[in-house]
C-alpha cells in the first residue's frame, strides 16, 4: 500500500476512535453541559469530516473505498452516544475508574490524531507537496495556504475558549 493509503487509514481511525468517544461523553451528559457539547460536537464533527474527505479524495480511493470511509465516520459517533446512553445510569464521571479510562481513550484518540494530522498531512501537504516546494511552485499560492492553515487554527482556538 501507498503512503497516503496508510495516512489516509491511520487518519480514520483515529477519527473514528476520538468521534466515539466524544459521542460517548455527549451520552453520559446531562444537565447545562449537554447543549454546550452538542454545538461543539457539531462543528466539530463537520470540520472532521471536510478533512477526512479532503484526504480520500486526494488519494482518489474507489467509490466502494470512499463510500465504507464515509460510513465508518459517519456511524462513529452515534454508535459512541448509544454507549454512552446504554452506561448513563451506571455512569459516575468523577469515580477515578472512570477517569482514568476517558484519560487514556482521550490520549490514544488525540495522539493518533495530532500525529497524523501533523507529520502525515500537514507535513505531506504543505512542505514535500511539489505544488509547494518545487522552484516554480507560487508564492501566492503558498502564502494562500498558509494563511488558510493558521486563520483555521486561530478560528478552532477561538472556539475552544468560547466553549
Amino acid at each position: 500500500p501507498s503512503r497516503t493509503f496508510i495516512t489516509v487509514i491511520i487518519f480514520e481511525i483515529g477519527v473514528a476512535v476520538h468521534s466515539v468517544i466524544i459521542g460517548l461523553a455527549l451520552g453520559v451528559m446531562s444537565g447545562s453541559g449537554f447543549t454546550t457539547l452538542l454545538v461543539a460536537l457539531a462543528f466539530h464533527q463537520l470540520f472532521e469530516g471536510y478533512a477526512l474527505g479532503s484526504a480520500t479524495t486526494m488519494m482518489k480511493l474507489s467509490k466502494m473505498a470512499t463510500s465504507i470511509t464515509a460510513l465508518c465516520y459517519s456511524f462513529s459517533a452515534p454508535i459512541g452516544i448509544f454507549i454512552g446512553i446504554l452506561v448513563h445510569s451506571t455512569f459516575n464521571e468523577n469515580s477515578k475508574d472512570n477517569l482514568l479510562m476517558i484519560g487514556v481513550f482521550e490520549a490514544i484518540s488525540a495522539g493518533t490524531l495530532m500525529y497524523t494530522g501533523i507529520v502525515e498531512l500537514l507535513t505531506y501537504g504543505l512542505t514535500i507537496n511539489p505544488q509547494f516546494s518545487s522552484e516554480n511552485s507560487d508564492s501566492l499560492t503558498c502564502i494562500s495556504a498558509f494563511s488558510g492553515l493558521y486563520c483555521g487554527a486561530a478560528m478552532m482556538s477561538f472556539i475552544g475558549l468560547w466553549i
